[in-house]
């Protein structure tokens, strides 16, 4: 694995939310803050329903004894352009992110009505990565950029006013929650670096270098899974805060980069047009989107364990 290849990774991530040029507003956000029927479930698409660049969808998942089964997948944002880096609120709604123009605003699904609603509005800057914070009480985090250069930790607490939480680290890319005292900071840099912050001090501790783009809060425990990049096999690593140690967790699937957790602690990895899970020391798939000619990238399971969102593509 090449010492470049986290680097380029990140800047191509990034690279949406600064040089891409206009794009199309999405259909169920034209004209208000909440569209007027907001993105529905829609049925499973056909060949002409997949629009190009990157879109949220939504899958059915179920347990059968040791096993997990997904299926019934929707387009909830279907239209061109970037919708991406989902992630579902303790309520179990699901947060978004859409570029519009040259930037990126978060945009939050109600599972109920079925209406998207936007969260932020910043016309000189973009917001990415939503993320709920622990014990906040349906308080956010998430990361703003006026540049590529200038990524900070945000956080937005239940009807207050948004606020910058470190001011002086950055740039930050992506970040996850370890408990409400303590982050992970994913750093643009060359090699790429995880760090884990005390909020109360601001003391930093770096885990890991070379590490992929989606770090991830391990369910019932103080850590944060991340993928290492580094060496011949990528592989899917933990920190754990209260041991103080890297611990190794499986190998990423030939072709994977994104890795998510359900709920009661199963890990899910993202390959090509399929979603695996980790049981018995080795992956399984779960489910396989190669017939809606997609390739899959970001996962998110909602707190119920009941839903499945990916990042879906046309694969071509």
């Amino acid at each position: 694995m090449s010492q470049n290849h986290s680097l380029r990774s990140a800047i191509i991530a990034l690279l949406p939310y600064f040089l891409i040029p206009a794009l199309l507003m999405p259909e169920w956000a034209s004209g208000a803050a909440a569209g007027p029927q907001g993105p529905t479930t829609a049925e499973p698409a056909a060949a002409g329903l997949v629009p190009e660049g990157t879109d949220v969808w939504l899958l059915d998942l179920e347990r059968d004894g040791a096993e997990l089964r997904a299926g019934n997948p929707r387009n909830l944002t279907q239209r061109p352009g970037y919708d991406n880096q989902p992630f579902f609120t303790a309520e179990g709604d699901l947060m978004f992110v859409v570029m519009e123009g040259e930037k990126t605003d978060i945009w939050r699904w109600d599972s109920d009505s079925e209406v998207a609603v936007r969260l932020t509005d910043t016309p000189e800057e973009g917001e990415f990565s939503p993320t709920p914070i622990p014990g906040s009480g349906g308080g956010i985090s998430y990361i703003r950029s006026r540049t590529d250069t200038s990524g900070r930790l945000w956080r937005t607490p239940p009807g207050g006013e948004a606020e910058v939480i470190f001011p002086d680290i950055g740039p930050v890319g992506y970040h996850a929650w370890f408990d409400d005292g303590h982050v992970a900071l994913w750093l643009l840099q060359e090699p790429s670096k995880l760090q884990v912050v005390a909020l109360a001090t601001q003391e930093r501790k770096t885990i890991a270098t070379n590490v992929g783009r989606s770090p991830q809060s391990v369910p019932q425990r103080r850590a944060v899974s991340y993928t290492q990049l580094a060496g011949a096999d990528p592989a899917i690593k933990a920190y754990d805060l209260d041991l103080e140690r890297n611990e190794m967790l499986a190998r990423l699937p030939e072709g994977g980069d994104f890795h998510a957790w359900t709920p009661d602690g199963t890990l899910l990895a993202s390959a090509g047009s399929r979603v695996f899970a980790w049981r018995d020391d080795q992956w399984h798939a779960l489910v396989d989107l190669a017939h809606l000619g997609l390739r899959l990238s970001r996962l998110a399971v909602s707190p119920d364990g009941s839903r499945l969102a990916v990042v879906a593509e046309p694969a071509g």
